[in-house]
């Protein structure tokens, strides 16, 4: 009784303050409750509505107090403990996801400023820690990377010193808090981008227990998006897809009635529900924060029937125009925008349900070189609507915000006379009956494997612009393909039908890019910011085993 009247007064609180009541504000920096009751895990469970995740939006600058901490999250009503993001001012939630941060960037007053300080008290703050590559007490280490952000990677491994997107620095549970400032350009496109531990041999653990949120920068687009087309609030959603495992629950989400793993997660939700009104148009915002899988995203009826994804954005980068499609297939670190709109003719009566899915794949399809069966992500359900029909915004209203490095009708040509820059991943057998993860051959740091292509860090200039190739080595005998992942610049491609983008991460692929006569070729250009970063393989299994590459522009 008590804590349903504690939850009644929160929602009377919020309600009066015009905060979302799914997520109670606290601007204490109180602890996580050590454990959670099945009582207080109750409603986490299948078909329960979908909710944003606790966020902090601002126009100007957001400065907040993240840490990271093993407290247990509610999934599919059960307590499971898990590395997870608390921030308080965010709200206190009892799911495993990060929060979201939300600023706003305008090209005619100063760039957003996000400031974040990160605690880690993964552990005992009075102990010594081994937070090397093959430390003993890695998985306790932590440090923090914008995934899209065009920010200066600046940093060091000084904890005193306030940090950029610095990924380099060990944060230990005896380290003080750390001051992470990231400075947005004022021409920063808007988009959707993520953040998540990245401290190399603790990254994939981390990620896989929930550590990552959302970064939305929104701008002129959204604005048009909202007063023109009535697409914001609850028309605008987040959907962080996570694939928690644990070693005592490989899928801690359960099966659906059919008995099928769900091994996608939205904002910490095991197969939940979302309503939307026939006729209405949706804004939602894909972020691919798993470790290694891959996702064919579709929304299927039951009769076989896909629905179209209107595709406006890739990787936080608007398109010029909509890309419709049936499937849209996300890899880790994707992320995808799409528009939806169901007309009512699509329901012989309503309530109708469908399926968000991760569709069936071949193995050539997969990020692991293995076949995939069908598995439900959410449910969705459309109600009648007594309002008028929506428009969906026409495909002019979304148009590419950078210039491109080569113009698309002139792409290979134009490629081929800047300097070319090399990455070549494969996953070498070696004399022990492992694996070596290379780039370039090198395991990473400056492990050489068999005959270097290189040295072991890429030089850059910044105000340069390089042709890359992509490819996997000839020489890999594993299945598995690599995304490749840049940090700060993002990258232009063109498909198959002269089709340009632009993006910052991009699957290289086994099946169709094995050796270099079968690269893929992007173009960068570095801005802004000279520094040490890194680029790597995003299936973070990989890059924590060495798959990784320095990467250093200097002026």
């Amino acid at each position: 009784m008590m804590l349903k009247q504690q939850f009644l007064n929160t929602f009377f609180i919020s309600f009066l303050l015009g905060i979302n009541a799914c997520s109670t504000v606290d601007k204490t920096d109180k602890a996580q409750p050590s454990g959670l009751t099945a009582l207080e895990c109750s409603g986490t469970e299948h078909y329960q509505p979908l909710r944003e995740p606790p966020s902090i939006t601002a126009v100007n600058k957001i400065q907040t107090d993240l840490s990271a901490r093993s407290v247990y999250k509610c999934v599919n009503g059960k307590a499971i403990k898990l590395q997870s993001y608390i921030d308080t001012q965010a709200g206190t939630d009892n799911r495993p996801i990060g929060p979201a941060y939300i600023l706003h960037v305008n090209a005619k007053k100063p760039g957003p400023i996000l400031r974040i300080k990160l605690s880690n008290q993964l552990g005992d703050s009075n102990k010594t820690y081994d937070c090397g590559h093959h430390g003993k007490d890695i998985k306790v280490c932590t440090n923090l990377h914008t995934h899209g952000f065009h920010v200066s990677p600046k940093g060091s491994d000084d904890p005193s010193v306030v940090q950029s997107d610095y990924v380099f620095i060990k944060i230990t549970p005896a380290t003080p808090p750390v001051q992470y400032q990231y400075d947005i350009p004022a021409d920063h496109a808007p988009g959707t981008h993520w953040m998540h531990a990245h401290l190399h041999g603790s990254t994939a653990p981390q990620v896989k227990n929930g550590m990552a949120g959302a970064l939305i920068l929104k701008g002129e687009l959204d604005k048009t998006l909202a007063t023109e087309y009535g697409i914001r609030g609850e028309k605008d959603k987040i959907m962080l897809l996570t694939q928690m495992s644990t070693d005592e629950d490989p899928v801690p989400c359960g099966k659906d009635e059919n008995g099928d793993d769900i091994t996608t997660a939205i904002n910490g939700q095991c197969l939940p529900s979302i309503t939307i009104r026939a006729g209405d148009v949706q804004r939602w915002r894909f972020i691919h924060a798993g470790v290694s899988e891959t996702i064919h995203l579709a929304l299927k009826f039951s009769d076989g029937r896909k629905q179209t994804l209107n595709e406006f954005a890739r990787d936080g980068i608007t398109l010029n125009g909509i890309q419709r499609q049936k499937n849209i297939t996300l890899q880790p670190g994707y992320r995808s925008d799409v528009l939806v709109q169901f007309t009512p003719e699509q329901c012989h009566s309503f309530p109708c349900e469908l399926y968000l899915i991760d569709d069936a794949s071949e193995a050539r399809s997969s990020l692991l070189g293995i076949a995939e069966s069908y598995k439900k992500i959410a449910k969705i359900i459309i109600i009648a609507n007594n309002k008028t029909t929506m428009r969906m915004p026409p495909s002019s209203v979304f148009t590419n915000p950078y210039p491109w490095i080569c113009e698309p009708s002139d792409f290979e040509s134009c490629s081929k006379r800047l300097q070319e820059k090399i990455v070549q991943f494969a996953t070498l057998d070696n004399d022990s009956g492992g694996a070596d993860f290379t780039v370039n051959n090198y395991v990473y740091p400056d492990t050489p494997v068999g005959t270097p292509i290189g040295p072991p860090v890429q030089q850059l200039r910044l105000n340069n612009k390089n042709t890359w190739k992509l490819w996997v080595g000839e020489k890999q005998t594993s299945v598995a393909s690599h995304p490749f992942h840049i940090h700060v610049n993002p990258f232009q491609l063109i498909d198959e039908k002269g089709f340009s983008y632009w993006k910052d991460t991009l699957l290289v692929s086994v099946d169709k890019n094995k050796g270099r006569e079968n690269a893929l070729t992007v173009l960068s250009h570095y801005e802004d910011f000279d520094g040490r970063f890194v680029l790597h393989c995003h299936n973070l299994n990989h890059e924590d085993k060495g798959m990784m590459m320095d990467v250093v522009i200097t002026k």
